[in-house]
């Protein structure tokens, strides 16, 4: 995994450190205040990141279901390599009669299959409360191979709760 160095602003530590400080010398261990006075002041503590992600294409697949109905929309997403790690991604997918399906979730690391690029999901899967009333009906209707006019993916390290800005993103057209 890459390494990063967090920021920790001159202000924070003009404040944290004489606290820290008092604390740790009244109980005996100004040992421990200096080691994390010297982390604070050199600039902050290391941390882990995930790997970037890039993403390269992405298709709608309607060969994979054997019968049961649940599995004959999906869509491909495939990336330059492997994810090793969780994230998070979103879609919103429109087709050329102007149906629209938005929805997002997890991408996991495929263990059953490190080696593999794309990601299968289920397209179903993305309707949620805000989709049409009748979007599974639209679905198996409209969301098929050669009728996706537009298909926006968005990839995050974790799901967005604000105006996160994605790690990722690509505008695929005509699917």
């Amino acid at each position: 995994m890459q390494r990063e160095q967090m920021n920790i602003s001159p202000k924070f530590t003009q404040e944290i450190v004489p606290y820290v400080t008092s604390i740790m010398q009244a109980k005996g261990r100004s040992v421990l205040a200096l080691t994390l006075l010297s982390a604070v002041s050199l600039g902050g503590i290391s941390g882990c990141s995930k790997d970037p992600v890039k993403l390269v294409s992405a298709q709608i697949v309607d060969n994979v279901d054997n019968g049961s109905g649940n599995f004959d929309r999906m869509l491909q997403i495939c990336f330059s390599k492997p994810i090793s790690s969780e994230y998070y991604h979103k879609v919103v997918l429109v087709t050329k009669e102007n149906v629209k399906i938005a929805g997002g979730s997890l991408l996991r690391p495929l263990f059953s299959d490190p080696d593999n690029k794309c990601q299968l999901r289920n397209v179903y899967s993305y309707i949620n409360k805000s989709s049409p009333l009748d979007a599974r009906q639209l679905i198996k209707d409209y969301v098929v191979p050669g009728n996706v006019s537009q298909l926006l993916i968005q990839v995050y390290n974790e799901k967005p709760e604000g105006k996160e800005r994605p790690i990722a993103e690509k505008l695929f057209k005509n699917l």
